[in-house]
């Protein structure tokens, strides 16, 4: 594997202070326009008998305030001295302006670069139960603005500055972005791999998805890994390295399209439901604390509905055991995990409700 061993923070907008930019810019082309207004004055004054190199020399070393000699015989020409006087005056003004905005320009972006560097590692050494997606290309993005919308805190790990970039251009920088190889241990250990909710490996090839799996597994045995497979057949090889699922983007995009021609009604449901641009409907887990006043009932006697105006679609036991459709007898159980449908007020409300009774019982 190559790369850097330890990723450094990267700063998806440092390289465009555009505030200091403008300024220098400016500066710049003031300069430029005083040498020029200058050469052309000197020229005219002299009746167009005077080389330009020779203008062009003079007004440099009269701006600087070099003032070698009167290489030109100003004295002699109506006015002569009365220019100079004003381009003297006008061009020290000028580059002095040149000066301070290039000082600001080299000693601000350095000074911000440090500034961010420090905010941005304190706002990382504080992070728990964020999650970690290697690698920022198409299906990286994807991931990183999915779990934005949701107000996860999100480390991005990518080798190359360009794909942070442009990820920033899409979702901002809300998110803490590392450039550096993420195969590396000493890089998922300095992202916090310890404290994270989750890490998604979403790199360039199934080997380096593998490593990252393995690597993740051995740091942190409890985080959940999501990796991503371009061969399908490397599922079984991801899941033997330590992943807790595999996704195949290929597999999925080639079935979707089938769906699209078949049954186009139900893709064109499951997109409303799914796509957060037009969706009023979502489907949430719900985690069913112990302390729970449903614990024990039925489902039909838990009256879900009177709380949170979902449909609950299965339910996950702790044995792993998925109830798809549960029938109204079915024991509700601590620990077990509703899979609803709702809008999201709804789900908001049987969350904040659950989030209630775990607090009570502490």
């Amino acid at each position: 594997m190559t790369g850097a061993p330890v990723g450094r923070l990267h700063d998806p907008a440092g390289d465009q202070p555009w505030i200091v930019r403008r300024r220098l810019l400016f500066a710049g082309l003031s300069v430029l326009a005083v040498v020029v207004f200058g050469t052309c004055g000197f020229w005219l004054i002299g009746g167009g008998h005077w080389r330009v190199t020779d203008c062009l020399y003079f007004v440099l070393i009269t701006v600087t305030s070099v003032g070698y000699a009167e290489v030109l015989p100003i004295g002699e020409f109506p006015g002569g001295r009365l220019f100079t006087m004003v381009l003297l005056v006008s061009g020290m003004g000028v580059s002095f302006y040149f000066l301070s905005a290039l000082t600001a320009f080299i000693v601000e972006g350095d000074l911000r670069a440090v500034l961010w560097r420090r905010r941005m590692q304190r706002k990382m050494d504080g992070l728990e139960k964020h999650y970690i997606v290697c690698g920022a290309g198409e299906t990286g993005r994807s991931v990183v603005e999915e779990l934005l919308h949701d107000d996860h805190p999100v480390v991005v790990i990518e080798l190359v500055p360009e794909n942070l970039d442009r990820l920033a251009r899409r979702v901002g920088t809300r998110f803490v972005a590392i450039q550096g190889d993420a195969t590396e241990d000493a890089l998922l250990r300095q992202c916090g791999i310890e404290r994270a909710q989750g890490v998604v490996a979403t790199l360039h090839s199934d080997a380096d998805n593998m490593f990252v799996a393995v690597t993740a597994r051995q740091l942190a045995p409890a985080v959940r890994i999501v990796c991503r497979a371009i061969d399908e057949r490397a599922d079984r090889k991801l899941l033997l390295a330590g992943a807790n699922a595999v996704v195949s983007p290929n597999a999925i995009g080639g079935k979707r399209m089938a769906h699209e021609l078949l049954r186009p009604s139900v893709v064109g449901f499951m997109d409303f439901v799914v796509q957060r641009s037009q969706r009023s409907l979502t489907v949430e887990e719900c985690l069913l604390p112990t302390a729970s006043a449903w614990n024990g009932q039925s489902l039909a006697d838990a009256r879900i509905r009177d709380v949170a105006n979902v449909l609950v679609l299965a339910v996950q036991g702790e044995d792993g055991r998925d109830y798809t459709l549960p029938p109204p007898h079915l024991v509700l159980r601590g620990g077990m995990r509703l899979i609803v449908l709702g809008d999201p007020s709804s789900i908001t409300a049987l969350k904040d409700h659950l989030s209630r009774e775990t607090d009570a019982a502490r």
